[in-house]
């Protein structure tokens, strides 16, 4: 059987003397990963982690680990390797997305929001965080567990949010909140108003996004490549 798709290369590792296994997060196809004959440099700089490539997969069962060929679309991986924070940002979301996925079982809608996301690491100059948490919280819902943040759980209201319930994660308004703040975790504000997030405000962030990953996605793993990132933000 065979197939081709769009992907996202996000894992390259050597296999014999000739080869390397490379993994890719494709539009059609969830994680796939095929073996591919080592090239000369052009085929060194095509098989970079974030490049977008055209992704042939060929295998006699769809079982079978298969072998590949990529052809790139577009290169974000110069971007991305400038930058010790996009590079960090990058590295914990492929963390997120190994742990979160299963192998071959398809994500569009997040593909579509992860390739959104390289596109603003390659055309913003800084790296933004509030970009990132988003696509955390984007992650959670395409696992099945939506992080509701634009109206409060109890009175249904558009305004006034300040916290997050750990049981549905919906909003609190203040009032109904205040008096279960305790029991509550905090709803960043930049998350609602899009202005650039305090040290506050990420620290509130990284504890929203990180109760909800280790209840649903992580199980509690510690995930070097994200608390990496977390070192480096909330600094």
């Amino acid at each position: 059987m065979n197939f081709r798709d769009q992907g996202i290369i996000i894992a390259k590792n050597s296999f014999k003397e000739d080869s390397y296994v490379v993994t890719l997060f494709t539009e059609k196809h969830g994680l796939y990963s095929g073996v591919i004959k080592r090239g000369g440099k052009k085929s060194v700089n095509v098989l970079l982690e974030s490049n977008l490539v055209d992704f042939f997969w060929n295998a006699r069962l769809h079982e079978h680990l298969g072998s590949a060929k990529c052809e790139l679309i577009r290169s974000y991986s110069s971007f991305i390797i400038q930058n010790k924070m996009k590079l960090y940002a990058f590295n914990s979301i492929v963390s997120l997305i190994k742990k979160a996925f299963c192998e071959r079982e398809s994500h569009n809608k997040f593909f579509a929001k992860f390739l959104c996301y390289l596109e603003n690491l390659k055309e913003k100059k800084e790296f933004s965080f509030s970009d990132y948490i988003k696509l955390e919280i984007d992650l959670l819902a395409e696992t099945g567990y939506r992080v509701v943040l634009d109206s409060c759980v109890v009175t249904g209201k558009k305004h006034d949010l300040h916290y997050v319930s750990p049981k549905s994660g919906q909003a609190v308004c203040k009032g109904s909140g205040q008096e279960y703040a305790d029991r509550l975790l905090a709803l960043p504000q930049f998350l609602l108003n899009n202005a650039e997030p305090t040290l506050q405000e990420k620290h509130q962030a990284f504890a929203l996004t990180s109760y909800f990953l280790n209840r649903y996605v992580i199980h509690g793993i510690a995930l070097k490549d994200r608390q990496v990132l977390i070192e480096h933000s909330v600094v």
